[in-house]
């Protein structure tokens, strides 16, 4: 079996595929296997990858586009057999040296979990860009977790080298998330597991002028990375002890009471005074929230930290997770003319449902007429039966008359 397995997930980036692949194939550390997991691609990829005979590729497409997560999660479980696997994409490029840095690294390190390198970032054209973005130094794994809780993500996916019982221990990557897999994949490895980071950029990142990236600069990504991000935080709860929540976040040293603590007020405090992002104040209020609900946790709050309802209920005013202090004039205006046009709307419904009540009055009224001459005329018949001249033929129909007002007539006449 191969030490390493390379899993190289791809999506329309024919311009780029065989530059990619080449620079799996042409590293200078060579036990590997290399997996390509072509997302139903809708150019020539699939072509350009079935050009290739060498007995290290496994090339799998899928019959429907998934997203880059099923392919990654479906190699790592179904296919790869390497102790350490390797995460590369279609349009990213790694330098000849970078497995045997990172092999080497990982074999004289068993304590660390995954090992990442810098990336240079290179635009459409290959050329390099200024930008250090990941260009970190080590730090401690509370530090990355810090970050990561803050809402920074500084370690490059494309970058990566990680033992498979990472995945094995802490599961595969979260298959509803687009923005935020890596993040949230990071957050659970270092809540077990130390990294390191090789300072040198071994990677190429390619990242496109046009913000066409998953990743790029668009309205429609920090609204989705915003909605993500909690997921990241919510795994924070898994922390029960007090000494590593307060290395993530020294600052919650001041809560420290030696009758206990409470992970999900810590990090509720942590979301609201260690994090700039609404989203995360909105997670720490319901944090807050679901413990002063909870009788046993509210009487365990008071009683270590001397957090009331009252406490919260002034939390909630300060905390301005909708952003309803920065809202414009415009859309206060627009605000109004929402009110106006549902006012509009609700007018136009009460005129539909009055007219709708007519008419069935109207059909009400109708056949009650109609049920009124129908009376009227049974009881002419029967007054014309009553007042007929011939006694003889009329006694039988004056019966027959009482009979249809007074049906239970003829049940007497049968009992008798």
């Amino acid at each position: 079996m191969p030490k390493v397995s390379v899993i190289l997930t791809s999506f329309n980036h024919d311009k780029y595929i065989h530059e990619a692949i080449e620079s799996v194939l042409n590293q200078t550390f060579t036990d590997f296997e290399l997996i390509i997991w072509d997302d139903s691609s809708s150019d020539e990829s699939w072509t350009l990858i079935n050009q290739y005979s060498d007995v290290r590729l496994k090339a799998v497409r899928n019959d429907v586009n998934e997203g880059p997560v099923f392919g990654i999660n479906k190699a790592i479980s179904d296919i790869a057999t390497g102790d350490y696997i390797a995460i590369h994409h279609s349009d990213d490029v790694w330098e000849l040296s970078k497995l045997e840095k990172q092999v080497d690294f990982l074999d004289a390190n068993q304590e660390i979990g995954g090992v990442f390198t810098w990336a240079k970032i290179i635009d459409e054209q290959g050329e390099t860009q200024e930008n250090n973005y990941f260009s970190q130094t080590n730090k401690t794994r509370w530090e990355w977790l810090q970050k990561l809780f803050t809402g920074e993500n500084r370690l490059n996916h494309p970058s990566l080298l990680i033992r498979k019982q990472c995945y094995q221990d802490v599961g595969l990557y979260r298959y509803s998330l687009a923005q935020t897999p890596d993040a949230e994949m990071w957050s659970r490895v270092l809540l077990k597991f130390p990294i390191h980071i090789i300072k040198e950029k071994l990677t190429k990142h390619r990242l496109f002028t046009d913000n066409s990236n998953t990743s790029g600069i668009r309205i429609d990504v920090k609204i989705r990375i915003s909605n993500e991000w909690n997921i990241l935080r919510e795994n924070f709860l898994a922390l029960t002890d007090f000494n590593d929540i307060v290395a993530i976040f020294p600052s919650l040293e001041r809560y420290r009471n030696p009758a206990g603590f409470d992970n999900k007020f810590l990090l509720a405090m942590a979301c609201l005074y260690e994090c700039k992002q609404k989203n995360a104040w909105q997670l720490g209020l319901t944090w807050l929230f679901e413990l002063v609900n909870d009788p046993v946790c509210y009487q365990k709050i008071t009683e270590l930290y001397a957090f009331y309802y009252a406490d919260l209920i002034k939390l909630t005013a300060e905390f301005d997770v909708y952003g309803i202090e920065s809202v414009s004039a415009a859309e206060l205006q627009a605000e109004v003319e929402h009110l106006r046009t549902s006012n509009t709307w609700l007018e136009s419904q009460r005129a539909s449902w009055e007219n709708a009540a007519t008419e069935r009055e109207q059909q009400n009224t109708s056949q009650r007429a109609a049920w009124e001459n129908v009376a009227i005329e049974r009881d002419a018949v029967i007054h014309m039966l009553y007042t007929s001249h011939s006694w003889k033929v009329t006694r039988p129909l004056r019966f027959m008359a009482r009979l249809i007002r007074e049906p239970m007539l003829l049940f007497t006449l049968f009992r008798k």
